[in-house]
């Protein structure tokens, strides 16, 4: 019997997620009934409940209800909780429970990459959800330091705020977009959506450092600007995608998965994904 699931959001129809559960069907041996759901804030509860009573076992959530769906859950594991923000929610007896698996997509890649933030100096452009899942993930790594640059300088300040009130042993420092980047830096995180859809503006400087890593939450085919010729580590934001997807695709089925597996998961489903866009 096929597992029922989709993405709830608005808007939906530039989503992957409907072909990438299509993949993990043939890759998880576990058929998916995965469904695009348009639902703003007005329409979140009406939704929540056609899908309870239609026979979902979880669904993802995507903009704008990722805080929004907060107070329909019975449980928000950790790191949704401390990020704020849910994208994958688990149906389980009715209740419902809420995860965060930007923050793990993340997670696996580091990993994947052996990459190790311990004690370094990490920048991160954005404040939406994107760059609070990098935030909370670089700091639970033991980043030292994390500078946090958005257009808007006061949301910046209150998110560095906030995270050091979880993190007090990380330094959270705030500053404008276009920010001089700390010499020191070593982690470059793009969190908006810039080079998904134009070139980056030439006033963002990243600079390009053979012992970097580099992460973009945005995706495009053939790869973004914010990664395109850098002499480090970069994680894609397809990568970032299909880990996050696979990450909800287990709590769904109850798989546990090791990390070898999901690496090669990961590489599968990008290849014919690849083939598919």
């Amino acid at each position: 019997m096929a597992i029922k699931t989709g993405l709830i959001g608005s808007p939906l129809k530039s989503s992957l997620s409907p072909r990438l559960f299509n993949i993990f069907s043939g890759l998880l041996g576990e058929k998916f009934n995965y469904t695009l759901k348009e639902a703003g804030p007005p329409e979140l509860g009406k939704a929540i409940e056609e899908i309870k009573k239609s026979g979902w076992r979880g669904f993802n959530v995507t903009l704008p209800l990722k805080e929004r769906v907060f107070p329909f859950l019975e449980k928000a594991h950790k790191a949704a909780a401390g990020i704020a923000a849910v994208n994958a929610v688990l149906i389980r007896g009715g209740r419902l429970e809420g995860f965060n698996t930007d923050a793990r997509a993340l997670e696996y890649s580091l990993k994947e990459n052996k990459a190790r933030v311990g004690g370094g100096t990490c920048v991160i452009w954005g404040a939406g959800g994107a760059a609070r899942a990098a935030a909370w993930t670089l700091a639970a790594g033991g980043a030292g330091e994390i500078h946090i640059y958005n257009r808007s300088y006061a949301k910046a300040r209150a998110l560095a705020a906030y995270f050091s009130k979880l993190f007090p042993r990380v330094r959270f420092k705030a500053g404008k977009f276009f920010s001089p980047v700390p010499e020191k830096a070593a982690v470059f995180v793009n969190a908006t959506p810039l080079g998904m859809y134009a070139p980056l503006p030439k006033a963002l400087k990243v600079p390009d450092l053979k012992t970097g890593l580099y992460c973009d939450f945005a995706y495009a085919p053939g790869g973004t600007p914010f990664l395109t010729g850098r002499p480090g580590k970069t994680i894609t934001g397809l990568d970032l995608l299909i880990y996050q997807a696979l990450a909800s695709a287990a709590l769904w089925t109850g798989r546990r998965l090791t990390a070898r597996e999901i690496v090669k998961l990961k590489e599968k489903a990008k290849r014919l994904l690849c083939l598919d866009i």
